[in-house]
C-alpha cells in the first residue's frame, strides 16, 4: 500500500515538473497601457479629430534586426488604451486609422512599410474619376496623377523593450534629432503623435472676370506620391496632385490640400550620395466659361515650394489673372479637347 502511495506521488511529482517546464514554450505576455500625448498637435485633439489609432509592433532582436511578423493592434479615439502583447523587444510605428485615401504596402517590413495613395484624375475634383482627355503642362506630361491624402498624425518608436517588471524605449522628440530614452518600472507606453503629412494653401489674387466661370479645378505638380513611414522619407518619384478651387470671393481664387510633401534632391543626395533632379513645380487652374469654352493656366511656383520658411505649411501666393469673358449670343460649339493654353508668369 505505501509503495503505491509513493508511486502516485511520483506520478503527480514528474507530471507537475513536466507541465511547468512546457509553460515556458509559451510567450509570456502583458498588459501594455497605452497613452497618447498631443503636445505635437494641440489642434488635433481640441477639434477631437481623430477617431482612433493604430498601432504596429515590429518584433526585433537585440541588433535591431527583425525577428518575425508584426502585430497590429487598433484603438478607438485619441487617449489610448490598453493590449495584451507577448514580452520583448519591438520597433513600432503608430498612426491614425480613419482615413479612406491612404493606402499601405510592405507593412511586413518596419524600414519599408509605405504610405501612398492610388492613381485618379486630375479632373476628379470636378468629375470623379471619368474624365477622358485632360491637357498637360509642358514638361510634365509623363508624371503620374495620384490623389492627394487625408491628414495623418503618427510616429514611430524605437527598441521597445517589455520586460516582466517593465519596460524602455527610444523615440525621437518632433523637430529634434536626439534620441530620448524612457525607462519605467510599469507597462506604460506613452507615445506623441506629430502631423505626418504638410499642409498646402494657395490663393490668386486680384482675378478679373472671375464671374464668368461656371466651374474650376487645380494641379501641382513635382509632388511626391508616398512616403516610407518609419524614416518619413519620401520617394524620389515625382508625381501630379489634383485638387479643389473655389472662389474666395469676387476677385480670389483660393484652394487648400495635403500631401506628402516633395522630394528635395539637395538632401538626397547629401544624405545617400548619387545624381538626383527634382521636377518643376507647376500649379495648373483649369477653368470653364459659361459659354462653353475652356482654359488652363500654368504658374511656375517652383521657387514658392522649395524656400517656403516651413515645409509642412506651404503657401502659394499667386497675384494676378485676366480671365476672359464668356462670348454671349449666338450658337458656340466647343470640341470637347479644344483647350486654350496660357502660361503665366508670377507676380509677387
Amino acid at each position: 500500500m505505501r509503495r503505491l502511495f509513493y508511486l502516485a506521488a511520483s506520478v503527480l511529482l514528474f507530471g507537475s515538473c513536466e507541465h511547468k517546464e512546457l509553460c515556458f514554450l509559451h510567450p509570456h505576455t502583458a498588459q501594455l497601457q497605452v497613452e497618447f500625448d498631443w503636445s505635437y498637435a494641440p489642434d488635433a485633439e481640441r477639434n477631437n479629430e481623430v477617431e482612433g489609432m493604430c498601432l504596429w509592433f515590429y518584433p526585433v532582436d537585440e541588433a535591431g534586426t527583425q525577428t518575425g511578423e508584426p502585430l497590429r493592434y487598433d484603438l478607438s479615439g485619441m487617449k489610448g488604451g490598453t493590449v495584451e502583447i507577448p514580452m520583448g523587444r519591438y520597433q513600432v510605428l503608430y498612426y491614425n486609422n480613419d482615413y479612406e485615401v491612404v493606402q499601405f504596402r510592405n507593412v511586413g517590413d518596419f524600414w519599408q512599410k509605405e504610405c501612398y495613395t492610388r492613381e485618379g484624375n486630375l479632373f476628379e475634383p470636378v468629375y470623379g474619376n471619368t474624365a477622358n482627355y485632360v491637357p498637360r503642362a509642358e514638361g510634365i506630361e509623363e508624371e503620374r496623377v495620384v490623389l492627394t491624402p487625408e491628414m495623418m498624425w503618427g510616429d514611430h518608436a524605437m527598441n521597445v523593450d517589455i520586460r516582466d517588471r517593465g519596460l524602455s524605449y527610444w523615440f525621437v522628440r518632433d523637430g529634434e534629432t536626439e534620441r530620448t530614452t524612457i525607462e519605467r518600472d510599469e507597462h506604460r507606453l506613452t507615445l506623441m503623435p506629430h502631423e505626418q503629412v504638410c499642409y498646402y494653401t494657395y490663393e490668386i489674387r486680384h482675378v478679373e472676370n472671375l464671374g464668368g466661370i461656371t466651374q474650376m479645378c487645380a494641379s501641382l505638380s513635382g509632388m511626391s506620391g508616398a512616403v516610407f513611414c518609419a524614416a518619413e522619407q519620401v520617394r524620389r518619384e515625382q508625381v501630379t496632385l489634383p485638387f479643389e478651387a473655389s472662389a474666395g470671393d469676387a476677385t480670389t481664387i483660393e484652394g487648400e490640400f495635403h500631401t506628402f510633401g516633395h522630394y528635395d534632391a539637395d538632401t538626397d543626395v547629401a544624405r545617400a550620395g548619387g545624381d538626383a533632379e527634382e521636377a518643376p513645380h507647376k500649379l495648373v487652374l483649369y477653368v470653364w466659361l459659361k459659354d462653353g469654352s475652356k482654359y488652363y493656366y500654368t504658374f511656375d511656383v517652383t521657387d514658392q515650394v522649395d524656400n517656403a520658411p516651413e515645409k509642412r505649411r506651404v503657401h502659394i501666393v499667386i497675384d494676378g489673372l485676366t480671365l476672359p469673358e464668356p462670348i454671349t449670343g449666338g450658337d458656340m460649339e466647343v470640341a470637347v479637347d479644344d483647350w486654350m493654353v496660357v502660361n503665366e508668369d508670377i507676380t509677387m
